[in-house]
C-alpha cells in the first residue's frame, strides 16, 4: 500500500515517518494541500492521510480537487477540529480521525479500510 500522509505539523509527519518505516509501508510525505497536488500529477497513491486545518490549501478543498482529478484515491481526514462540517464531504474521504491519534487507533482503521476493500 502507498501512502500519502499530510499535516503543516514537522513532529507529527516525523512519528508518521517513523510509523510507516516500521510497518513496512511505501509512504510519501507533504505539508500542504497544494503539495498534495503536485505530488499526485507525478505519483499514484493508495490512501491519503490528510489534515483539514493547513495553510496554503486546506484539507477539504485539496480532497474536493482530489475527487475531480482521481477519483479512485481515497482519503482519511485526520483532524484537531470538530468533525462538525455544513456541506457535504466528497466521496473520496472514507473517514475521519481525530487527533491526537495513537499508531494502534491508525493501524486498526487502515487495516479496515484494506479489508473493507474501499481501497
Amino acid at each position: 500500500m502507498k501512502l500519502l500522509f499530510v499535516d503543516d505539523d514537522q513532529n507529527l509527519i516525523n512519528i508518521f515517518m517513523k510509523w510507516a518505516s516500521i510497518k513496512g509501508l511505501e509512504a510519501k510525505f507533504a505539508y500542504n494541500g497544494y503539495e498534495v497536488l503536485e505530488l499526485v500529477e507525478k505519483e499514484n497513491f493508495d490512501l491519503i492521510l490528510m489534515d483539514i486545518d493547513m495553510p496554503i490549501l486546506d484539507g477539504i478543498t485539496t480532497a474536493k480537487k482530489l475527487e475531480k482529478l482521481i477519483p479512485q484515491t481515497k482519503i482519511l481526514i485526520l483532524t484537531g477540529l470538530h468533525p462538525k462540517f455544513s456541506k457535504k464531504l466528497p466521496q473520496n474521504i472514507v473517514g475521519i480521525l481525530l487527533k491526537p491519534i495513537s499508531l494502534k487507533e491508525l493501524t486498526q482503521k487502515l487495516s479496515h479500510i484494506m479489508n473493507s476493500q474501499q481501497l
